[in-house]
């Protein structure tokens, strides 16, 4: 390990995470957002490219001339369609309907940290070091699918992405060795019958029972057909069915999500769906398509030997007592597409503080988090860029088909 003094302003980087929490943004739709991330790295002197791998992505980078081992560290900046209930708070959001609810407002603000202790430590270092802030991680196209088709990782040889959490203490870091996050895709039920008076049923086809016997069938096949010791999550989130109280519905339309922790899962997932609507319409009568929002978002990967280099650095900067194993999560994270690209980590930054407000989960309108951890997201990063600076040893790429889990 390198010996090297490195300036963190934690004032700095609560002002930054605060405007940013202000005004949120969606998906590529982030003016307010690039325009600040760009203002901060041309106050600071760091060179950076915008748009160049796709609208409204930045990547700014330290030590350009070093063309030798590269490292990635990425923050997404957007943020979710959830209208915040968190009035007592100066800085909650002041866009209607629009709430950082998952910390990409925290990502963005360490990663502007990181960016510039590095930068200002950046003769002492013997790589190069890219900063990825990546647009629409909630949406689809994906960020990160996007950058990565434009060719960002050409030049990296591993990357790094930190997701703080409420459910892990402050300043507490978590990560493992191998899968971390679900592959997911979203789909999208239409049941199709035909309108008849509620008094007189049998002269049409009612869209809504149908809908009915397809949820309840979604819950049988996860209970009976899916091994207890696999992850398969197969949820209807939304059902909308008829228009009055006098006709039976003549439409019907099921939107949810599935997220599944292997790849075969997924496969048999899909087409387990698709058999169960297919014979339940026949069945009813109804005509019916299953929409997909795309291809499965891949599952996320953390590389073992990455894994093994990390948890020196996090160790250094928290204790040993302080780093936790990280559980695979249903969730979907599209930092995987860097990951099938080159060797990449995720961890986890603990964000929870009952005292302060901070103990709500993910994506929930009371999301908030301890903001003294920001600092904390910035020192694991530096530590692993000087520790680790000089390359790593047993780094290969992945294949890019391979099926993790």
């Amino acid at each position: 390990m390198e010996n090297i003094q490195v300036p963190i302003d934690q004032e700095e980087l609560v002002r930054i995470r605060r405007r940013l929490h202000m005004y949120p943004e969606l998906k590529w739709d982030l003016p307010m957002t690039t325009a600040l991330v760009k203002e901060e790295l041309e106050r600071a002197g760091i060179p950076y490219v915008a748009d160049a791998y796709g609208p409204n992505t930045i990547v700014a980078t330290i030590n350009p001339h070093l063309a030798g081992f590269t490292m990635g560290l990425r923050g997404d900046m957007d943020a979710l369609p959830i209208e915040e209930n968190n009035l007592d708070k100066p800085y909650r959001s002041r866009h209607e309907g629009v709430m950082h609810a998952c910390g990409h407002d925290a990502h963005t603000a360490m990663l502007l940290g990181a960016a510039k202790a590095l930068y200002a430590i950046r003769d002492q270092l013997a790589c190069r070091v890219k900063l990825l802030f990546q647009p629409c991680e909630e949406g689809r196209p994906s960020g990160a699918s996007v950058m990565c088709s434009h060719g960002v990782m050409k030049d990296i040889d591993c990357i790094l992405m930190c997701h703080v959490n409420c459910g892990d203490a402050v300043h507490v870091i978590s990560c493992c060795a191998g899968v971390t996050n679900a592959s997911s895709v979203a789909f999208k039920i239409f049941l199709r019958g035909r309108s008849a008076h509620v008094a007189a049923p049998h002269a049409g086809v009612d869209a809504l029972a149908a809908g009915v016997k397809v949820y309840n069938g979604i819950q049988l096949l996860l209970s009976r057909e899916v091994d207890p010791f696999d992850t398969c999550v197969m949820s209807v989130c939304t059902l909308h069915a008829g228009t009055s109280v006098s006709v039976n519905a003549e439409e019907c339309v099921l939107e949810g999500s599935l997220r599944c922790l292997k790849d075969g899962t997924m496969t048999w997932a899909r087409e387990r769906l698709e058999r169960l609507v297919r014979l339940t319409a026949e069945e009813s009568g109804v005509g019916w398509e299953l929409a997909w929002s795309g291809d499965p978002l891949p599952i996320a990967y953390n590389d073992p030997v990455l894994y093994q280099a990390f948890l020196t650095s996090a160790r250094r900067v928290v204790g040993p007592e302080r780093v936790k194993r990280l559980l695979p999560s249903p969730g979907g994270e599209d930092f995987a597409y860097y990951e099938r690209e080159k060797p990449g980590l995720l961890f986890g930054l603990g964000m929870r503080n009952p005292e302060k407000g901070a103990c709500h989960p993910a994506h929930t309108r009371d999301w908030d988090i301890d903001e003294d951890a920001l600092s904390t997201g910035v020192k694991v990063f530096v530590q692993f860029v000087v520790d680790h600076m000089h390359g790593i040893d047993g780094l290969t790429p992945p294949a890019k088909e391979a099926a993790h889990g």
